[in-house]
């Protein structure tokens, strides 16, 4: 009976918890967005925006493969994070999910870094779109932190 009462309040708490992780998603993705906003900014007050680094056009062909190579290392960390960090506690699902978004927001720095530096915007559209993508691939469900949260409960039964 007391296991019961305990796993009826982890799920109040998830729920909340899961809410407040989602504002927080949703607000890291609105920065996004911002970020986009900006570009276009910087692209109207000072055009022709060349960059600010004046940078050869195939040094910023190898600084765009090198950061290509970054988003793609970040999903791989963003899955082993995903795997490594146990899903015991709400605490940990909402620790992994603020980092997963940090990741995911990453990449459109990335693409802004890009477009400071050499001043093309479709640079920065590029990795937005990867950004965006990474949000929707990663974004949590409440219902697998509720599965993955019954599953952690049960395991502990188990144990004891």
């Amino acid at each position: 009976m007391r296991g019961s009462r305990d796993l009826a309040r982890s799920l109040t708490t998830l729920k909340a918890r899961y809410l407040a992780v989602n504002f927080i998603g949703l607000a890291m993705i609105a920065a996004v967005f911002v970020y986009a906003g900006v570009v276009e900014l910087i692209k109207w007050q000072m055009a022709p925006f060349t960059g600010f680094a004046k940078l050869e056009p195939h040094t910023v062909a190898h600084l765009k493969y090198v950061f290509l190579a970054l988003a793609a290392a970040q999903f791989g960390v963003i899955k082993a994070l995903q795997k490594i960090l146990p899903s015991r506690s709400v605490d940990n699902l909402s620790t992994t999910a603020v980092i997963t978004f940090a990741l995911c927001e990453a990449v459109a720095i990335l693409g802004l870094v890009l477009f400071l530096l050499a001043g093309q915007g479709l640079d920065f559209y590029i990795f937005m779109v990867i950004s965006l993508g990474f949000f929707t691939l990663f974004f949590p469900k409440y219902d697998q932190w509720e599965q993955r949260l019954r599953a952690a409960d049960f395991s502990q039964k188990s144990d004891s």
